[in-house]
């Protein structure tokens, strides 16, 4: 049954089942659980790592891809919107004492919300391919966020593919849409609950899923409204085990440390907490607290572009707000086996070892892996693959591994798209329509890397 499920997912993919089913060597530098590996190997069989080792495994008939770069694991991302990531960085001018004022804000309004909600109905599969190609460069395999058009109880088809669509269409549950246990809320007033689907209501009512993540606290620490978040949390009983607090910025320690006694999470989100509060979550409390604490970008409008984006980010205000008080490996964690284990899917993804899926990136360089990867760029991705599949990187790495190359430029470098894992066509027509899209509502098309 495993076997089928396998071949049915890389069939969605566009993928050949021969192909894909080939066995795979990969060298590099190896960021496993055990330690970094230099000169190290990684077997990939059927879409899952089948040995993490020094010297190179007996693999007869596998193709090997011997590199100079460091591999890691795929991120998982538990706070993303990401089909807001077609339009250009939003640059309010000020800040916002909560989440409640901006989303009420005109110039929010007519630069992003108003035309995102015309785009949607029309160009949803469009959209989702591109985003998850801006995820996919930053080394994101898993990403949650993504909701469905207005009225539409569940998202097309084409969402499958690319990424691992943890709200949607992982690949852990079955081949079709719609399977996933988790539920994604905005926050704890009552329209957020009533904008929930029938099968997130019924998850929630019975408590049968895995994750709940709830946007809580999202405003100044001197907000009323934000900081009254965290009572009405516990008040409607949705405080436990399964439950991970996004961004946070108004908890107090008090809070921290009760999110820690329920055994709950914290998703840390800082770029778009600075951008649009002027501050972010108290990290020292946090980190005082104990408490489980994940990484992820928010948005791309007034967060990071991904992932990778936002651990850069993440290390900056480390070093300059809070003296190196999270350190570069701990954010390499935050972004890979803590999310994991937050979404209950740690025996899937999150870190380079036996029996888990082929979800990993690849990124350039020979230095300390995580110190690297805390100041990495976006072209320094040369391959990320989801399932053992290559979807990303650079155009020599991806026809390497079988995979038909469609050039994407990365801050001024090539590298390429696989075609066969393309949903929506390919990027160039993904591209052009888009642009005619926004050209229409008088927008431009965001880049696929946010270049520094």
């Amino acid at each position: 049954m495993k076997r089928y499920l396998l071949l049915a997912v890389l069939a969605v993919c566009g993928v050949s089942v021969d192909a894909a089913e080939a066995p795979l060597l990969i060298n590099g530098t190896i960021v496993a659980p055990s330690g970094v590996i230099a000169g190290g190997w990684v077997a990939v069989e059927g879409g899952k790592i089948t040995t993490v080792s020094a010297t190179r495994p007996n693999l007869p008939g596998a193709r090997v891809l011997v590199t100079k770069d460091m591999v890691f694991p795929g991120f998982v991302d538990l706070h993303n919107h990401p089909l807001y990531g077609i339009f250009p960085r939003w640059k309010p001018g000020k800040t916002f004492a909560s989440r409640y004022q901006w989303r009420g804000d005109p110039a929010y309004h007519a630069a992003i919300q108003t035309p995102e909600g015309k785009l949607v109905t029309k160009n949803f599969c469009e959209m989702d391919a591109y985003v998850e190609i801006q995820a996919l460069a930053g080394g994101t395999t898993s990403i949650l966020g993504t909701y469905s058009p207005a009225d539409t109880p569940t998202v097309p088809n084409c969402i499958t593919g690319l990424a691992r669509n943890l709200d949607w269409a992982s690949g852990f549950h079955g081949t079709g849409v719609g399977n996933e246990p988790i539920t994604n809320v905005l926050g704890v007033r009552q329209f957020d609950f009533e904008t929930l689907s029938p099968q997130a209501v019924a998850m929630q009512t019975t408590g049968a899923y895995d994750l709940f993540a709830v946007h809580l606290g999202e405003g100044r620490r001197d907000d009323p409204d934000s900081q009254g978040e965290f009572a009405k949390l516990k008040e409607l009983k949705l405080l436990g085990p399964k439950t991970a607090v996004i961004h946070g910025v108004a908890l107090s320690e008090a809070n921290f440390g009760e999110l820690k006694t329920a055994g709950a999470a914290f998703i840390w989100s800082p770029r778009s907490n600075f951008e649009l509060y002027g501050q972010t979550a108290d990290i020292p409390a946090a980190v005082r607290s104990g408490v489980t604490m994940g990484l992820a970008p928010d948005w791309a409008p007034t967060g990071s572009m991904n992932m990778l984006a936002e651990i850069v980010y993440a290390r900056t205000v480390s070093d300059r707000d809070f003296a190196g008080l999270v350190t570069a490996k701990q954010l390499f964690e935050m972004a890979t086996i803590v999310p994991a284990r937050i979404a209950k899917i740690d025996d899937k993804v999150g870190s380079l070892a036996p029996g888990l899926y082929a979800d990993l990136f690849l990124l350039r360089g020979t230095s300390d892996p995580y110190d690297a990867l805390s100041k990495a760029k976006p072209q320094d991705v040369t391959l990320t693959m989801v399932n053992g599949v290559p979807v990303y990187g650079s155009a020599t790495n991806l026809s390497a591994l079988g995979a038909e190359p469609e050039a994407v430029r990365i801050c001024g470098e090539a590298r390429a798209v696989s075609r066969q894992a393309l949903p929506a066509g390919g990027f160039a027509e993904v591209v052009k329509r888009l642009r005619a899209a926004l050209t229409a509502e008088k927008l431009t098309l965001a880049d696929v890397a946010e270049c520094r």
